[in-house]
């Protein structure tokens, strides 16, 4: 047992929290005997081959506590509604839900268990991750998170804005489990805006259950801009019904290694499912996107686009896999990852997956590794620019067109974030 196992243990040991429900006290029991199993994935493990958890099995974490801090600078949006989570805990004092509509519920996932026990544990649970290391350490170890409930045809128009913020101290790193439930009605829609951000060295190992039920609508955006230092597994499991729509945004810039890991069950007809990624990697940074899409009935569509820019000796990593079930015919279902590597030493690992056992089904994927292309270097110089600025242009141009697909109140922030990321990112703040 490693360094990272031998802690996670120890905090899985002590007691849980005084009051909590009965079903909480098993869930957390059962996730304890499954981590004890399971441990922390290798590369032995197919799903986790190219992406080694080995600078995480030398940390000793240590549970993250309250604590209290500034907000992250750089990613503004309107200011509510609004919700902060410090090392895990929603803090008040910086989490403002004014202007919602009547009949939503948005506010503490740990307050919604004590006051309503019985509506959410039904819906607390792994949903499509099942034998999981880090959704059985979420079931085990998470103290709260955002809990959101729209009742039929009840629709919040501003983007609710949720900052997950990791401190740790120092010479200390901390392990912090956030929980969100996202439950949605009949026709119900939202934008939910996830910024993972912190400071020292830490694992934010984060767990967003979404249920939408027909007709409705939920766009998922997360922009992650960890510490250097810091561990990311972010773990979002989605179930559709009919006519419902889900679109989930990932902007993965931070962290010394980050996994993005999404699962939706389309379990309804007339479906969709759109899952984007953008990761901007320099260094020795890892970044890895997981995607499993399970057609479950007929007339279902979902796409997936992944976009990597990779400086220095970076690592991407994309896992496409879309499973259509016996009788989920009419399935339309498409998989993109395209890289731009800007080093001879960085490196990308794609693995594009399908399972079909249906006949009447449009299935397709496809990608692309290459470098900045030097026809449209040279045309840009023939116009006056130095070949420094003419590698960040295209460079941008080429995150820009993610970038363009984000909902317009998080565009400019996550704009400036990018571009600070990029090499020249100063020529790129004007240009862009």
């Amino acid at each position: 047992m490693n360094r990272a196992e031998e802690s996670l243990q120890a905090a899985l040991a002590r007691p849980a929290p005084a009051g909590e429900p009965g079903f909480l006290a098993a869930l957390r029991r059962a996730g304890a005997d499954d981590f004890g199993r399971l441990l922390l994935p290798t590369t032995r493990h197919e799903e986790w081959r190219y992406t080694s958890l080995a600078g995480l099995a030398d940390l000793a974490l240590a549970p993250a506590e309250p604590g209290a801090a500034a907000l992250p600078a750089g990613f503004a949006l309107p200011p509510a509604p609004r919700l902060v989570l410090v090392n895990g805990r929603i803090d008040p004092s910086r989490t403002d839900l004014a202007g919602l509509p009547p009949g939503a519920r948005v506010g503490s996932l740990a307050a919604a268990i004590r006051e309503r026990p019985g509506a959410v544990e039904p819906l607390l649970g792994r949903g499509p991750f099942g034998d999981h290391a880090f959704a059985a350490l979420s079931d085990a170890l998470f103290a709260d998170g955002l809990h959101l409930e729209l009742p039929a045809g009840v629709a919040v128009e501003a983007p609710i804005h949720v900052v997950h913020l990791t401190l740790a101290g120092a010479g200390q790193a901390v392990g912090a489990f956030p929980r969100s439930l996202l439950l949605l009605g009949e026709a119900a829609r939202a934008v939910v805006v996830e910024h993972w951000t912190g400071s020292g060295s830490y694992l934010a190992a984060g767990l967003t259950q979404a249920s939408l039920g027909e007709r409705s609508a939920l766009e998922l955006v997360r922009v992650q801009d960890e510490a250097p230092g810091a561990f990311h597994v972010g773990l979002v499991g989605v179930s559709q019904l009919g006519g419902s729509r889900f679109t989930s945004r990932s902007v993965a810039l931070g962290a010394r290694l980050a996994r993005v890991e999404t699962r939706a069950v389309l379990a309804g007809e007339e479906t969709e499912n759109h899952v984007d990624g953008l990761y901007v990697a320099s260094g020795s940074q890892v970044h890895d996107h997981f995607i499993h899409v399970d057609h479950a009935r007929p007339h279902g569509l979902s796409r997936e686009w992944v976009k990597g820019i990779l400086d220095g000796s970076a690592r991407g990593v994309f896992t496409g896999r879309v499973l259509v079930r016996a009788g989920a015919q009419k399935t339309d279902a498409s998989q993109v990852s395209s890289n731009l590597l800007l080093s001879e030493e960085a490196t990308v690992d794609t693995r594009p997956q399908l399972e079909i056992l249906a006949d009447d089904v449009k299935c397709s994927h496809g990608g692309t590794v290459g470098q900045l292309d030097e026809d449209a270097l040279f045309y840009l110089r023939s116009r006056g620019l130095d070949r420094a600025t003419a590698r960040a242009l295209l460079t941008w141009a080429f995150a820009a067109e993610m970038v363009e697909r984000l909902p317009a109140p998080v565009r400019e922030g996550v704009r400036r974030l990018v571009t600070a990321r990029l090499p020249d990112g100063a020529r790129l703040q004007e240009a862009a």
